[in-house]
């Protein structure tokens, strides 16, 4: 018997978003299909991110954390709290388009295959002004090569913000204390099947001037420990996550076989350039240290 049950958790994991979060949380209250729940994960905040949550959701709803737990563990556990049958992250600083929860759920119900729907995303700038759109239809092929082939073949990945089936969620990895844990959630789900895709542009997605990689990855997790070569230890994990057991044989060969292809196209080569020109410049100033 189908599951009737629609509810669904959007969740604001959040360090110090007092610019935007009002926008993020009025994006998410503002739904043509108004959420169950909409949660806020305040990681110790130090400016008055608690109080703007705290201005517009009930005091409950608003989970503040007694220390910094970094990105990985705030996100991981806005799933564990969330109630849904339905879950999405929203970042502090984006916004959904009204219709993003209905048109998402109903592209869901639509395709009992796909555990997590994919919108359309627009770019906009720290003002809030739109740049460039990007869908992604082919995420949705039932043949592993194309959509594997897709997802690999891009200069940023943002696919991480899409409405999932929250127990499919919960049987994933979800997130890791890895550089690029985002990419390789995505990578795992699309091994086991298509997602289902809408193209219209129903996520707002803010850029800002590019984090360095040491940046984001403390981001991610304030007391790991400085590592370099980081997009290939990306591609690395991507190669290992085909060798699970529940991999099938023909999708795992598809995928070795777009991973070693996607070395020579364009946006892979630029990510190992970005690796190499950070340890060039490390190597740099450890001489530097050497020879004074």
């Amino acid at each position: 018997m189908p599951n009737t049950d629609r509810s669904i958790s959007v969740a604001i994991p959040v360090y110090n978003g007092e610019r935007y979060l009002a926008e993020a949380l009025g994006s998410a209250l503002g739904q043509t299909l108004r959420p169950s729940e909409t949660l806020v994960f305040d990681n110790c905040s130090t400016d008055t991110t608690r109080q703007v949550a705290e201005s517009l959701l009930p005091a409950g709803d608003v989970r503040v954390s007694t220390a910094n737990l970094g990105a990985v563990a705030n996100f991981n556990r806005a799933v564990q709290e969330s109630r849904g049958t339905y879950f999405a992250w929203l970042a502090a600083d984006d916004r959904l388009a009204p219709e993003f929860l209905e048109s998402c759920l109903r592209a869901l119900e639509q395709a009992p295959e796909a555990s997590a729907c994919l919108p359309g995303i627009r770019f906009i700038d720290p003002e809030g002004r739109p740049q460039e759109v990007r869908d992604d239809p082919l995420l949705a092929d039932p043949r592993p090569a194309v959509r594997l082939r897709a997802f690999l073949r891009r200069p940023r990945w943002t696919e991480a913000y899409c409405l999932y089936r929250r127990d499919a969620l919960l049987a994933s990895p979800m997130l890791r204390d890895e550089y690029g844990t985002d990419v390789l959630l995505t990578w795992w789900f699309l091994l086991r099947g298509p997602l289902a895709v809408v193209t219209d542009p129903l996520l707002e997605y803010r850029l800002y001037p590019q984090k360095t990689v040491a940046e984001m990855a403390a981001t991610l997790n304030p007391d790991a420990r400085h590592v370099h070569w980081r997009k290939v230890r990306i591609w690395r994990g991507l190669w290992q996550a085909t060798g699970a057991p529940d991999v099938p044989a023909r999708t795992r060969w598809a995928a070795r076989r777009e991973l070693l292809g996607g070395l020579c196209h364009r946006d892979w080569v630029g990510h190992v350039y970005d690796d190499v020109r950070l340890q060039a410049v490390s190597w740099r100033l450890a001489l530097g240290r050497r020879w004074r």
